[in-house]
């Protein structure tokens, strides 16, 4: 039996790196799809995937929560006619116990009968550094946002109205 030869493999020219600032990780839209709305964005909380004055399409189906994913959801307010105001979040979540009508324990305490470990999802209406040390840079130099919860996954999908999919750029080519 005669033994094969392996050929290298060609190389492929490198490509030199670029930078591309208006790369963007949401889809444009330039009409909206049945099924969405747009919600217009307020602030730069959620650059460079959001910009002010920009509008998110928010597909209204898609209510799970997911972790890192941008979201619209809706609180009470007795401040406006219709009972709720809406603000643009990104959903984070972490493993804690839960027991119905006794809330959330901290999975780093001892097992206590009748908790059980759940996610815990957080509305965050900025988006917090991932490495702790960065995080805890922004603390320290006052770069924070807000955030609301804990909400179980049931209670948080009450309140997402939808997740953020793209931006309307009415003159976008399709």
């Amino acid at each position: 039996m005669a033994k094969r030869s392996l050929a290298p493999k060609p190389q492929l020219p490198a490509v030199p790196f670029e930078h591309q600032p208006e790369l963007r990780a949401l889809m444009m839209f330039p009409t909206i799809p049945p099924g969405h709305m747009t919600f217009l964005v307020e602030d730069d909380a959620f650059h460079p995937h959001l910009r002010r004055g920009e509008f998110a399409v928010v597909d209204l189906s898609d209510r799970q929560p997911a972790q890192g994913e941008l979201f619209l959801i809706s609180y009470a307010s007795r401040y406006t006619e219709c009972g709720l105001i809406f603000a643009i979040c990104q959903m984070r979540s972490r493993t804690y116990y839960f027991r119905p009508g006794h809330g959330w324990r901290s999975p780093s305490l001892p097992y206590e009968e009748g908790y059980e470990l759940a996610p815990c999802w957080s509305a965050c209406h900025w988006i917090p550094p991932e490495d702790p040390a960065d995080y805890a840079a922004a603390l320290r130099s006052g770069r924070v946002g807000t955030s609301e919860g804990p909400y179980t996954t049931e209670h948080a999908a009450e309140k997402l109205v939808g997740r953020i999919v793209g931006v309307w750029v009415p003159n976008a080519r399709g």
